[in-house]
């Protein structure tokens, strides 16, 4: 028998077809060194993947930065697994939004559903 957080896990393995319904663009950075050889802020993105997805609202909170009223939303992304490498500090592209890959989980480690932990960051872009 398997361990319950991994029965309740097992959901998440099963996709309806319905469910990926928001067409997404999945992104990797692409940076610059700086003038001392460290990385900076990237300065293009590059497609990696386009795929379909179920993003849902996981919470949220508004925080104050340089002044400015910025809100942080978190989100999961569900989309099928592939063999394409995905890291923390990819971005995910969903119409005019974007949201930052926090950290991954191959559900079960059964290479069949990816769930993405993402961070929406509104005006700081």
């Amino acid at each position: 028998m398997p361990p319950p957080n991994a029965r309740a896990a097992e959901r998440y393995l099963i996709v309806d077809a319905g469910e990926l319904r928001h067409p997404i663009t999945i992104k990797s950075p692409s940076s610059t060194p700086g003038p001392y050889g460290a990385s900076v802020t990237p300065s293009s993105w590059t497609e990696v993947r386009q795929t379909w997805a179920a993003i849902y609202t996981a919470g949220g909170r508004e925080t104050s930065q340089a002044s400015q009223l910025v809100s942080e939303v978190s989100h999961v992304v569900k989309v099928r697994w592939s063999p394409a490498v995905l890291k923390a500090g990819y971005q995910v592209a969903f119409g005019s939004r974007t949201f930052t890959v926090l950290y991954m989980e191959n559900v079960l480690e059964r290479n069949r559903v990816l769930l993405l932990y993402c961070k929406e960051v509104d005006g700081a872009q």
